[in-house]
């Protein structure tokens, strides 16, 4: 990954909610179907919106599977997320090993009937394994920083966000389970898994869904624990970044 130069802090002005727009209901899934993954990979699904009161809801019972020509492989959830701005995601763990070289499509239309996925094209529900498992620890060449802030209100609509950049030495796609926190006061945490697009991620919300909430201004600690699509994790580090807030 190409390194990016960190930016100045900064908010932008107030838009209508039009020229900001929105993520609306649906679902979407890490990593995103169409590529490749090892064979100890896992997934990730979220619910946006509406659907983020049915990811939330799913279970065992609804037997998830990913199927190839030759294999049928159950998907165990392993791990449960909710955040405070109608987000929910569930992490789906393979029961064994999927075959090497193979073509897994995942029919989600049972346990979510009617489900919109909201990645660009609506590819299939399908991965490509590669030929062996992954157990290599992702890593940075630069470390996590906040670049730059968001924050556009019109009325009651704010959309609010940060920022943050690093670069890795992770060939595949990665995420970070982010834990946010008031640097003073209050003990509360948000805990969601949050997905990087290149070299950076957006941490807070829009009109209508988010990972995160923040209180103008406020001080939060970051923690970030960098994920590759295998479950390997990378040491734990811990930002200290200001919320956005309203230019003054």
């Amino acid at each position: 990954m190409r390194f990016l130069a960190a930016a100045l802090f900064a908010v932008t002005a107030v838009v209508s909610p039009a020229e900001a727009g929105c993520q609306t209901d649906g679902v979407l899934f890490f990593p995103a179907p169409g590529g490749v993954v090892p064979t100890n990979a896992h997934f990730i699904l979220e619910g946006l919106g509406s659907e983020a009161a049915r990811v939330t809801k799913l279970s065992a019972y609804d037997q998830l599977t990913l199927k190839s020509s030759d294999d049928t492989v159950t998907l165990k959830i392993t791990r449960s997320y909710q955040s405070e701005r109608n987000r929910a995601a569930v992490e789906l763990t393979p029961a064994t090993p999927l075959r090497p070289n193979r073509i897994y499509t995942l029919s989600l239309e049972r346990a979510l009937k009617g489900y919109t996925l909201l990645h660009d094209g609506s590819p299939p529900l399908a991965w490509k394994t590669g030929s062996k498992d992954d157990s290599s620890v992702p890593s940075y060449r630069v470390k996590p920083a906040v670049s730059e802030g968001e924050y556009q209100k019109s009325g009651e609509q704010l959309r609010r966000f940060l920022k943050v950049r690093a670069v890795l030495e992770e060939n595949g796609p990665a995420y970070w389970v982010a834990t946010l926190q008031r640097a003073r006061g209050s003990t509360a945490k948000q805990v969601y898994p949050v997905f990087l697009r290149g070299d950076e991620a957006l941490i807070g919300h829009d009109e209508c869904s988010g990972s995160f909430n923040f209180d103008d201004g406020r001080a939060y600690s970051l923690s970030l624990t960098l994920t590759d699509s295998a479950g390997n994790k990378a040491p734990t580090v811990t930002l200290e970044v200001q919320a956005p807030r309203p230019l003054r």
